[in-house]
């Protein structure tokens, strides 16, 4: 009765064995999936160039290395924004005093060093052509005139923006994301941060606001920060 009980449990014991080992061996052969597969990679290659800041690599995945966004406005360029407004925006997200869903995570995170790094990383980043809007001259033209009675006080003759009152520069911005952001501050939905765009926002007709878009869209003439 007991060599019966001890032999069944040799082969108990050996079966949990050899059960272990053709599960150890299916994993090897199986190799990751493609998800573990892209994060191996990505964890074993680099892509950051040179100078990029290592704070700026959740920024990238939204942004790109070279601060293009995307072309079609729903991500702005960043690159060559002013210094002066990336940090004053970068705090103000931090602070929860500006609010972006996407954003906030990203800079409750960082801490005020860092803050600093990406925003001059991204201001001396070259500048980046982009395909104007669709808009005629004439209407670039207008479009000018119109940006010139509204919104060269705060954001510059040729839309390149002004350190001194914390003006975006909005030249050669997608049209995208402009007629977007116009839409966002005369709703104010980011927050006090808009009250002064929305003051200016709710004073000019909506067909007056696309032609200025397209005027700002061509990023024609305007000088760098």
């Amino acid at each position: 009765m007991l060599a019966s009980a001890v032999r069944l449990s040799i082969i108990v014991i050996a079966l949990v064995a050899l059960t272990g080992l053709a599960a150890a061996a299916w994993l090897l052969t199986r190799g990751p999936s493609a998800a573990q597969a892209a994060r191996i990679a990505e964890v074993l290659e680099d892509t950051r160039p040179a100078g990029e800041p290592t704070a700026y690599a959740h920024c990238a995945s939204c942004h790109l290395h070279d601060g293009s966004g995307r072309p079609d406005g729903s991500i702005p360029r960043l690159a060559g924004q002013r210094r002066a407004v990336l940090e004053n925006k970068l705090h103000l997200l931090r602070a929860g005093t500006m609010h972006l869903p996407v954003m906030d995570p990203y800079a409750r995170s960082l801490v005020p060093s860092e803050v600093g790094e990406i925003a001059s990383y991204l201001s001396q980043l070259p500048e980046i052509e982009i395909a104007p809007s669709a808009a005629t001259d004439e209407e670039r033209a207008r479009g000018g005139a119109l940006y010139a009675e509204h919104c060269v006080s705060c954001h510059g003759v040729r839309g390149e923006g002004k350190d001194g009152v914390l003006a975006s520069r909005l030249c050669g911005q997608y049209a995208g994301y402009l007629e977007r952001r116009l839409e966002e501050a005369a709703a104010g939905t980011r927050g006090a941060a808009d009250a002064i765009m929305q003051g200016v926002v709710d004073t000019v007709p909506v067909e007056d606001l696309g032609l200025i878009v397209a005027w700002l869209a061509a990023g024609k003439g305007c000088a760098s920060p």
